[in-house]
């Protein structure tokens, strides 16, 4: 039997993306969060989160979802302060912006810095948990895992994050991605999907070397190596592509395997109804680091996960939905 993690993307950065996390999760749609700790307000969003989480224990008798590190080098500020992985300059807060995720300056960043802000990110997020563990590590712009000196330092990194509470290390997003694996992309008349466009207009073609199958499989024993876990791969082929169709063609094609994979959402809602989503959204104020030119695709994810019988699906196609550590 095949099983799938749903996981809600950018939790913390703005009221767009958190009103669709939130709308999802209350229909329950997704079983997991990956929230931001980079942003000026994320501490109180991340209160509000865990109340939420709180609320539909009360209302089902067990938790219905899990709150991971987004871990960011390309949105927010950092926590530790300037360094390579930041602009030269402060804002009016003092605080320094990451460097943008276009055109990445791979060669100019210190692991060890990389290093110093993962584990200054995860010591803030376990301390806004309150006890509650954290459930695995995501990556922003999945950075780390364009290069393979930054996976070796990230996983590294977590592996060594030791506390009472972890028993386990940390779970982290898989290094195997759809498009790499065996499994068919629905691909809706496209000769390239959206993830790749995306990739190519952020500059990460100039990775393609660190990106062969061979190296991928490299990151993979790697973290076997040290005893993390991951889903087998990811269906990232969800993101410009936000269909109802698309989601059952990839649920579909799970069902003759015995695979692990995490479904990635980017979602979004205003909160209310707007009759103009568009003018709505070009006069939002973007957090750093966070694309504008998707949020209308955000709203249709959400939309396409309302529309899905998930429950549904996931017995037709005799799936199992389960959380990181399940994977």
């Amino acid at each position: 039997m095949s099983s799938i993690i749903l996981t809600a993307d950018d939790y913390g950065a703005c009221d767009f993306i958190d009103n669709g996390i939130i709308r999802a999760l209350r229909l329950g749609k997704i079983n997991t969060v990956t929230a931001f700790v980079t942003h000026p307000d994320s501490k109180e969003r991340m209160q509000s989160l865990i109340a939420l989480r709180e609320e539909l224990k009360q209302q089902t008798g067990s938790y219905t979802f899990n709150i991971g590190l987004h871990f960011s080098i390309t949105s927010g500020t950092a926590l530790t302060g300037q360094s390579s992985l930041t602009i030269d300059e402060c804002g009016d807060d003092g605080l320094f912006e990451f460097l943008e995720a276009k055109n990445y300056p791979f060669g100019k960043i210190k692991t060890e810095d990389l290093q110093s802000e993962l584990i200054a990110q995860l010591h803030l997020l376990d301390q806004w948990l309150n006890g509650t563990l954290i459930d695995h590590v995501t990556n922003h712009h999945g950075i780390v895992y364009l290069d393979l000196d930054f996976f070796e330092k990230y996983i590294n990194t977590i592996s060594s994050y030791k506390d009472e509470k972890y028993k386990n290390n940390m779970p982290i997003r898989s290094p195997m991605s759809w498009l790499k694996s065996d499994m068919q992309v629905w691909k809706n008349g496209m000769t390239l999907v959206p993830i790749l466009k995306q990739g190519i207009e952020l500059g990460f073609w100039k990775r393609l070397e660190d990106l062969t199958l061979r190296k991928l499989k490299i990151r993979e024993e790697d973290a076997h190596r040290l005893e993390i876990n991951y889903p087998i791969f990811l269906a990232d082929t969800i993101y410009g592509l936000p269909y109802k169709e698309n989601l059952e063609f990839l649920m579909n094609q799970l069902k003759p395997k015995n695979y692990s994979a995490e479904f990635m959402f980017h979602l979004g809602h205003p909160g209310h109804e707007v009759s103009d989503m568009q003018k709505t959204i070009d006069e939002l104020i973007m957090p750093h680091g966070i694309d504008r030119d998707y949020f209308l695709n955000r709203t249709k994810e959400l939309e396409a996960l309302t529309q899905l019988d998930l429950a549904g699906k996931l017995s037709e196609n005799e799936l199992e939905k389960i959380f990181y550590a399940q994977a």
